[in-house]
């Protein structure tokens, strides 16, 4: 690999796990790929903030953990399709461990509520 394309690569990656700023929102922006499913894996947030998670999947998930939720955050599980990127939004009221699953409810990250 050449250096300018390694360069690029370590910004790619450090903008895909690192927050990002909307203003009044808590911000964060998330990989997926199958080798590590997603990154990072968990976040904290503050009650009645407004929360705004893209996910940008670099593979198509398959079998069970083909779609992500956040059972009491984010009921509505979405497919993680390769190039397709998901948008979470909420306000967390209540604080707590959220955790981040697949639609039959295996555990792949948490959100915690302050």
């Amino acid at each position: 690999m050449t250096m300018k394309r390694i360069s690029l690569l370590t910004i790619a990656l450090f903008t895909l796990s690192s927050p990002f700023a909307i203003a009044g929102t808590e911000s964060f922006s998330v990989g997926y790929t199958k080798a590590h499913d997603i990154e990072p894996k968990s976040f904290t947030v503050k009650k009645g903030d407004k929360v705004h998670i893209e996910i940008n999947p670099t593979d198509t998930a398959t079998g069970c953990m083909s779609e992500i939720m956040v059972p009491g955050l984010w009921d509505r599980p979405q497919p993680l399709v390769k190039g397709k990127k998901v948008v979470m939004e909420f306000t967390p009221q209540k604080p707590g461990a959220y955790k981040i699953t697949c639609a039959m409810g295996v555990v792949r990250g948490v959100i915690n509520v302050k």
